[in-house]
Protein backbone atom coordinates (compact mmCIF):
# COMPACT_ATOMS: atom_id res chain seq x y z
CA UNK A 1 0.00 0.00 0.00
CA UNK A 2 2.62 2.48 1.03
CA UNK A 3 4.74 1.83 -2.05
CA UNK A 4 1.84 3.12 -4.12
CA UNK A 5 1.43 6.36 -2.18
CA UNK A 6 5.07 7.28 -1.51
CA UNK A 7 7.13 9.10 -4.10
CA UNK A 8 10.76 10.11 -4.08
CA UNK A 9 11.76 13.61 -3.12
CA UNK A 10 13.68 14.82 -6.13
CA UNK A 11 17.10 15.46 -4.63
CA UNK A 12 19.10 18.38 -5.91
CA UNK A 13 21.85 16.95 -8.11
CA UNK A 14 25.28 18.36 -7.56
CA UNK A 15 28.21 17.09 -9.57
CA UNK A 16 31.37 18.79 -8.40
CA UNK A 17 33.77 18.37 -11.27
CA UNK A 18 37.21 18.87 -9.77
CA UNK A 19 39.48 21.03 -11.88
CA UNK A 20 43.20 21.52 -11.22
CA UNK A 21 44.31 24.64 -9.37
CA UNK A 22 45.52 27.25 -11.82
CA UNK A 23 49.24 27.92 -11.58
CA UNK A 24 48.84 31.59 -12.39
CA UNK A 25 46.90 34.26 -10.55
CA UNK A 26 46.96 36.73 -13.41
CA UNK A 27 43.38 35.99 -14.46
CA UNK A 28 41.91 36.56 -10.99
CA UNK A 29 39.91 39.74 -10.46
CA UNK A 30 39.84 39.52 -6.69
CA UNK A 31 37.22 42.26 -6.35
CA UNK A 32 34.65 39.91 -7.95
CA UNK A 33 34.93 37.36 -5.16
CA UNK A 34 32.47 37.58 -2.29
CA UNK A 35 31.89 36.18 1.18
CA UNK A 36 29.76 33.06 1.57
CA UNK A 37 26.75 35.14 2.63
CA UNK A 38 27.11 37.65 -0.21
CA UNK A 39 27.51 34.92 -2.82
CA UNK A 40 24.55 32.98 -1.43
CA UNK A 41 22.24 35.98 -1.41
CA UNK A 42 23.20 36.88 -4.99
CA UNK A 43 22.62 33.29 -6.11
CA UNK A 44 19.25 33.25 -4.34
CA UNK A 45 18.20 36.27 -6.41
CA UNK A 46 19.28 34.57 -9.63
CA UNK A 47 17.44 31.35 -8.80
CA UNK A 48 14.36 33.31 -7.74
CA UNK A 49 14.37 34.85 -11.23
CA UNK A 50 14.85 31.38 -12.80
CA UNK A 51 18.23 32.01 -14.36
CA UNK A 52 19.47 28.94 -16.20
CA UNK A 53 23.08 29.62 -15.23
CA UNK A 54 24.10 30.83 -11.79
CA UNK A 55 27.72 31.79 -11.11
CA UNK A 56 29.08 32.28 -7.58
CA UNK A 57 32.55 33.60 -6.86
CA UNK A 58 33.76 33.09 -3.31
CA UNK A 59 36.94 34.01 -1.45
CA UNK A 60 37.64 31.58 1.39
CA UNK A 61 40.35 29.83 3.38
CA UNK A 62 38.24 26.68 3.19
CA UNK A 63 40.09 24.12 1.07
CA UNK A 64 37.11 21.73 0.92
CA UNK A 65 34.88 22.76 -2.01
CA UNK A 66 32.02 20.46 -1.02
CA UNK A 67 31.95 21.87 2.51
CA UNK A 68 32.07 25.42 1.19
CA UNK A 69 29.30 24.81 -1.33
CA UNK A 70 27.10 23.30 1.39
CA UNK A 71 27.44 26.55 3.34
CA UNK A 72 26.51 28.61 0.29
CA UNK A 73 23.45 26.42 -0.30
CA UNK A 74 22.27 27.01 3.26
CA UNK A 75 22.27 30.73 2.51
CA UNK A 76 20.53 30.28 -0.83
CA UNK A 77 17.65 28.25 0.58
CA UNK A 78 17.36 29.99 3.95
CA UNK A 79 13.87 30.95 5.06
CA UNK A 80 13.04 34.58 4.21
CA UNK A 81 9.94 36.78 4.27
CA UNK A 82 9.29 35.85 0.63
CA UNK A 83 6.96 32.83 0.32
CA UNK A 84 8.53 31.98 -3.05
CA UNK A 85 11.95 31.50 -1.50
CA UNK A 86 13.07 29.14 1.27
CA UNK A 87 11.58 25.67 0.98
CA UNK A 88 9.31 26.61 -1.91
CA UNK A 89 12.26 27.66 -4.06
CA UNK A 90 14.40 24.70 -3.02
CA UNK A 91 11.77 22.13 -3.97
CA UNK A 92 10.77 23.89 -7.19
CA UNK A 93 14.19 23.10 -8.65
CA UNK A 94 14.25 20.17 -11.02
CA UNK A 95 18.02 19.83 -11.35
CA UNK A 96 21.07 21.83 -10.32
CA UNK A 97 24.29 20.52 -11.83
CA UNK A 98 27.27 22.25 -10.25
CA UNK A 99 30.92 22.44 -11.24
CA UNK A 100 33.73 24.51 -9.81
CA UNK A 101 37.23 25.79 -10.38
CA UNK A 102 39.61 27.33 -7.87
CA UNK A 103 42.84 29.27 -7.72
CA UNK A 104 44.95 29.64 -4.58
CA UNK A 105 46.57 32.96 -3.75
CA UNK A 106 48.39 33.30 -0.45
CA UNK A 107 46.22 31.70 2.25
CA UNK A 108 43.00 32.14 0.26
CA UNK A 109 41.22 30.07 -2.36
CA UNK A 110 39.27 31.89 -5.07
CA UNK A 111 36.40 29.61 -6.05
CA UNK A 112 34.05 29.87 -8.99
CA UNK A 113 30.96 27.67 -8.71
CA UNK A 114 28.69 27.35 -11.73
CA UNK A 115 25.17 25.93 -11.39
CA UNK A 116 23.24 24.87 -14.48
CA UNK A 117 19.61 25.07 -13.41
CA UNK A 118 16.29 23.69 -14.54
CA UNK A 119 13.00 24.31 -12.76
CA UNK A 120 9.76 22.42 -12.26
CA UNK A 121 7.67 25.46 -13.15
CA UNK A 122 8.02 28.67 -15.14
CA UNK A 123 7.83 32.21 -13.78
CA UNK A 124 4.44 32.59 -15.49
CA UNK A 125 3.22 29.44 -13.74
CA UNK A 126 4.48 30.75 -10.41
CA UNK A 127 2.52 33.96 -10.94
CA UNK A 128 -0.58 31.95 -11.80
CA UNK A 129 -0.07 29.82 -8.69
CA UNK A 130 0.30 32.94 -6.51
CA UNK A 131 -3.04 34.24 -7.78
CA UNK A 132 -4.71 30.88 -7.26
CA UNK A 133 -3.37 30.60 -3.70
CA UNK A 134 -4.55 34.10 -2.79
CA UNK A 135 -8.01 33.42 -4.23
CA UNK A 136 -8.16 30.10 -2.38
CA UNK A 137 -7.40 31.81 0.93
CA UNK A 138 -9.98 34.55 0.28
CA UNK A 139 -12.55 31.84 -0.44
CA UNK A 140 -12.13 30.40 3.04
CA UNK A 141 -13.44 33.70 4.47
CA UNK A 142 -11.32 33.57 7.59
CA UNK A 143 -12.03 36.25 10.22
CA UNK A 144 -10.14 37.66 13.19
CA UNK A 145 -11.93 35.09 15.31
CA UNK A 146 -10.74 32.12 13.23
CA UNK A 147 -8.13 30.21 15.25
CA UNK A 148 -4.83 29.03 13.84
CA UNK A 149 -6.00 25.44 14.29
CA UNK A 150 -9.14 26.14 12.26
CA UNK A 151 -7.10 27.78 9.49
CA UNK A 152 -4.60 24.92 9.38
CA UNK A 153 -7.35 22.29 9.25
CA UNK A 154 -9.42 24.11 6.61
CA UNK A 155 -6.45 24.26 4.24
CA UNK A 156 -5.45 20.68 5.03
CA UNK A 157 -9.01 19.44 4.40
CA UNK A 158 -9.06 21.19 1.03
CA UNK A 159 -5.76 19.72 -0.11
CA UNK A 160 -6.59 16.20 1.07
CA UNK A 161 -10.00 16.25 -0.65
CA UNK A 162 -9.03 17.96 -3.88
CA UNK A 163 -5.48 16.81 -4.72
CA UNK A 164 -4.99 13.26 -5.93
CA UNK A 165 -1.79 11.28 -5.74
CA UNK A 166 -0.11 11.19 -9.17
CA UNK A 167 0.70 7.62 -10.13
CA UNK A 168 2.29 8.69 -13.41
CA UNK A 169 5.57 10.46 -12.62
CA UNK A 170 6.93 10.61 -16.17
CA UNK A 171 6.31 14.37 -16.15
CA UNK A 172 8.37 16.08 -13.42
CA UNK A 173 5.66 18.72 -13.02
CA UNK A 174 3.86 16.42 -10.58
CA UNK A 175 6.60 17.20 -8.03
CA UNK A 176 5.45 20.84 -7.90
CA UNK A 177 2.96 22.88 -5.88
CA UNK A 178 1.66 24.14 -9.21
CA UNK A 179 0.60 20.66 -10.29
CA UNK A 180 -0.99 20.04 -6.90
CA UNK A 181 -3.23 23.11 -6.98
CA UNK A 182 -3.75 23.74 -10.69
CA UNK A 183 -3.77 20.19 -12.06
CA UNK A 184 -5.11 18.62 -8.84
CA UNK A 185 -2.50 15.87 -8.85
CA UNK A 186 0.98 15.56 -7.36
CA UNK A 187 3.39 13.35 -5.48
CA UNK A 188 4.51 14.06 -1.90
CA UNK A 189 6.86 16.86 -2.89
CA UNK A 190 4.00 18.70 -4.59
CA UNK A 191 1.64 18.19 -1.64
CA UNK A 192 4.23 19.46 0.85
CA UNK A 193 5.27 22.42 -1.32
CA UNK A 194 1.66 23.49 -1.77
CA UNK A 195 0.90 23.41 1.95
CA UNK A 196 4.10 25.34 2.60
CA UNK A 197 3.06 27.95 0.05
CA UNK A 198 -0.48 28.38 1.39
CA UNK A 199 0.40 28.42 5.08
CA UNK A 200 3.30 30.82 4.56
CA UNK A 201 1.04 33.14 2.55
CA UNK A 202 -1.35 33.10 5.51
CA UNK A 203 1.47 33.92 7.91
CA UNK A 204 1.50 30.49 9.57
CA UNK A 205 5.06 29.16 10.18
CA UNK A 206 5.72 25.90 8.35
CA UNK A 207 8.54 23.87 6.80
CA UNK A 208 8.88 21.09 4.27
CA UNK A 209 10.54 18.06 5.87
CA UNK A 210 12.42 15.58 3.69
CA UNK A 211 13.03 12.08 4.90
CA UNK A 212 12.18 8.42 4.42
CA UNK A 213 9.16 6.23 4.87
CA UNK A 214 9.97 3.55 7.44
CA UNK A 215 7.17 1.50 5.94
CA UNK A 216 8.65 1.27 2.45
CA UNK A 217 12.19 2.64 2.78
CA UNK A 218 11.52 5.14 0.00
CA UNK A 219 12.22 8.84 0.27
CA UNK A 220 9.27 10.97 1.28
CA UNK A 221 8.27 14.52 2.14
CA UNK A 222 5.80 16.10 4.54
CA UNK A 223 5.34 19.31 6.60
CA UNK A 224 5.56 20.68 10.08
CA UNK A 225 3.23 23.56 11.00
CA UNK A 226 3.14 25.78 14.07
CA UNK A 227 0.14 26.15 16.37
CA UNK A 228 0.80 28.02 19.58
CA UNK A 229 4.36 27.54 20.80
CA UNK A 230 5.14 24.29 18.99
CA UNK A 231 5.26 22.64 15.59
CA UNK A 232 3.32 19.51 14.63
CA UNK A 233 3.79 16.95 11.85
CA UNK A 234 1.27 16.73 9.01
CA UNK A 235 1.30 14.49 5.94
CA UNK A 236 -1.37 15.41 3.39
CA UNK A 237 -0.05 12.88 0.88
CA UNK A 238 -0.91 9.90 3.02
CA UNK A 239 -4.07 11.42 4.51
CA UNK A 240 -5.42 12.28 1.05
CA UNK A 241 -5.30 8.59 0.19
CA UNK A 242 -7.19 7.79 3.39
CA UNK A 243 -9.80 10.47 2.66
CA UNK A 244 -10.36 9.09 -0.83
CA UNK A 245 -10.91 5.68 0.78
CA UNK A 246 -13.44 7.36 3.12
CA UNK A 247 -11.21 6.89 6.17
CA UNK A 248 -10.18 9.30 8.91
CA UNK A 249 -6.88 11.17 9.11
CA UNK A 250 -3.92 9.34 10.63
CA UNK A 251 -1.23 11.95 9.95
CA UNK A 252 -2.67 15.31 11.01
CA UNK A 253 -1.02 17.45 13.73
CA UNK A 254 1.05 14.69 15.27
CA UNK A 255 3.86 15.16 17.79
CA UNK A 256 7.54 14.53 17.25
CA UNK A 257 7.11 10.75 17.14
CA UNK A 258 5.57 10.46 13.67
CA UNK A 259 4.67 6.93 12.69
CA UNK A 260 6.17 5.84 9.39
CA UNK A 261 8.39 8.92 9.02
CA UNK A 262 12.12 9.36 9.52
CA UNK A 263 13.73 12.76 8.94
CA UNK A 264 16.93 13.30 7.02
CA UNK A 265 19.84 14.44 9.18
CA UNK A 266 19.54 18.13 8.30
CA UNK A 267 16.03 18.17 9.79
CA UNK A 268 16.89 16.04 12.84
CA UNK A 269 19.76 17.97 14.45
CA UNK A 270 19.65 20.09 17.58
CA UNK A 271 19.79 23.39 15.70
CA UNK A 272 16.71 22.50 13.64
CA UNK A 273 14.80 21.48 16.76
CA UNK A 274 15.95 24.70 18.44
CA UNK A 275 14.60 26.78 15.56
CA UNK A 276 11.47 24.67 15.09
CA UNK A 277 10.45 23.28 18.52
CA UNK A 278 8.25 20.20 18.24
CA UNK A 279 5.40 19.20 20.53
CA UNK A 280 5.77 15.90 22.37
CA UNK A 281 2.26 14.74 21.48
CA UNK A 282 -0.44 15.45 18.93
CA UNK A 283 -2.38 18.70 19.04
CA UNK A 284 -5.18 19.11 21.56
CA UNK A 285 -7.19 22.25 22.27
CA UNK A 286 -7.88 20.98 25.80
CA UNK A 287 -4.41 19.88 26.93
CA UNK A 288 -1.46 22.27 27.05
CA UNK A 289 1.32 21.24 24.67
CA UNK A 290 4.73 20.26 26.00
CA UNK A 291 8.10 20.15 24.28
CA UNK A 292 9.35 16.82 22.97
CA UNK A 293 12.65 15.39 24.22
CA UNK A 294 14.55 16.50 21.09
CA UNK A 295 13.34 20.05 21.61
CA UNK A 296 14.29 20.00 25.29
CA UNK A 297 17.78 18.82 24.35
CA UNK A 298 18.11 21.48 21.66
CA UNK A 299 16.91 24.27 23.95
CA UNK A 300 19.44 23.23 26.60
CA UNK A 301 22.35 22.91 24.16
CA UNK A 302 21.82 26.43 22.81
CA UNK A 303 21.39 28.01 26.22
CA UNK A 304 24.16 30.46 27.18
CA UNK A 305 24.58 30.40 30.98
CA UNK A 306 25.65 33.48 32.91
CA UNK A 307 27.74 34.26 35.98
CA UNK A 308 25.86 35.77 38.90
CA UNK A 309 29.11 37.07 40.39
CA UNK A 310 32.81 36.27 40.25
CA UNK A 311 35.95 37.17 42.24
CA UNK A 312 39.32 35.59 42.95
CA UNK A 313 37.64 33.78 45.83
CA UNK A 314 34.64 32.23 44.17
CA UNK A 315 32.38 32.06 41.11
CA UNK A 316 28.62 32.06 41.50
CA UNK A 317 26.52 30.88 38.55
CA UNK A 318 22.98 31.85 37.75
CA UNK A 319 21.14 28.63 38.53
CA UNK A 320 20.26 26.34 35.64
CA UNK A 321 17.40 24.12 36.76
CA UNK A 322 18.41 20.56 37.70
CA UNK A 323 21.89 21.03 36.24
CA UNK A 324 25.47 20.58 37.38
CA UNK A 325 28.33 22.75 36.21
CA UNK A 326 31.71 22.47 34.53
CA UNK A 327 34.14 25.34 35.03
CA UNK A 328 37.46 26.09 33.37
CA UNK A 329 40.03 28.69 34.38
CA UNK A 330 43.25 29.38 32.54
CA UNK A 331 46.20 31.75 32.36
CA UNK A 332 45.59 32.09 28.58
CA UNK A 333 42.37 33.19 26.89
CA UNK A 334 42.60 30.34 24.40
CA UNK A 335 42.21 27.81 27.24
CA UNK A 336 45.03 25.62 25.95
CA UNK A 337 45.09 22.42 27.95
CA UNK A 338 48.45 22.75 29.73
CA UNK A 339 47.51 26.19 31.09
CA UNK A 340 43.96 25.28 32.06
CA UNK A 341 42.25 23.72 35.06
CA UNK A 342 38.85 22.06 34.53
CA UNK A 343 36.62 21.33 37.54
CA UNK A 344 33.08 20.10 38.14
CA UNK A 345 30.62 21.67 40.58
CA UNK A 346 27.38 20.09 41.77
CA UNK A 347 26.12 23.42 43.13
CA UNK A 348 26.00 26.88 41.59
CA UNK A 349 29.06 28.04 43.55
CA UNK A 350 32.73 27.19 43.10
CA UNK A 351 35.53 28.35 45.44
CA UNK A 352 38.87 28.85 43.75
CA UNK A 353 41.96 27.24 45.24
CA UNK A 354 45.62 27.85 44.54
CA UNK A 355 45.35 30.91 42.31
CA UNK A 356 48.72 32.62 42.01
CA UNK A 357 49.04 36.21 43.15
CA UNK A 358 49.58 38.72 40.38
CA UNK A 359 48.47 36.30 37.67
CA UNK A 360 45.47 37.05 35.44
CA UNK A 361 43.00 34.21 34.96
CA UNK A 362 40.32 33.68 32.32
CA UNK A 363 37.19 31.86 33.50
CA UNK A 364 34.19 30.29 31.76
CA UNK A 365 31.60 27.66 32.66
CA UNK A 366 28.78 25.62 31.21
CA UNK A 367 25.91 23.62 32.66
CA UNK A 368 25.27 19.94 32.08
CA UNK A 369 22.45 17.49 32.75
CA UNK A 370 20.92 14.34 31.32
CA UNK A 371 17.74 14.77 29.27
CA UNK A 372 16.09 11.48 28.46
CA UNK A 373 19.16 9.30 28.07
CA UNK A 374 21.37 11.99 26.54
CA UNK A 375 24.04 13.86 28.52
CA UNK A 376 23.81 17.46 27.37
CA UNK A 377 25.94 20.57 27.76
CA UNK A 378 24.96 24.20 27.31
CA UNK A 379 27.14 26.60 25.38
CA UNK A 380 30.05 28.10 27.29
CA UNK A 381 29.37 31.32 29.16
CA UNK A 382 31.06 34.57 28.29
CA UNK A 383 34.68 34.63 29.50
CA UNK A 384 35.34 36.56 32.69
CA UNK A 385 38.74 37.91 33.79
CA UNK A 386 39.95 37.79 37.39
Amino acid sequence: MFKKIVACMLALTMMLCVQPMAKTEAAIKKSLYKSITQAGVEARGSIYNHKSKVVMRVKSKNKEPQNLFDKIERVIYAETNNVNQGDYMKWDIDEAETSFSAVKSGSYYYYTFTMNMSYLTTLAERKKLDTKVNNLIKGFKFTNKTTTYEKVKKVYDYVCKNVKYAKNISNDKVYSAYSALINKKAVCQGFASLLYKVYRTMGIPTRVIAGDSTFSGETHGWNIVKIGSYFYNIDATWDSTLVNAKKSYNYFLKGDSFKGHQRWAEYAGSYFYYMYPMAAKGYSAKVAAKACTNTKIAKFRYKVPKFKSISRKKAVFKTVKKAKYQLKYSTVNTFKKKYTVAVNASKNTYKFKGLKNGVTYYVKFRACKTIGKVKCYTKWSAIKII
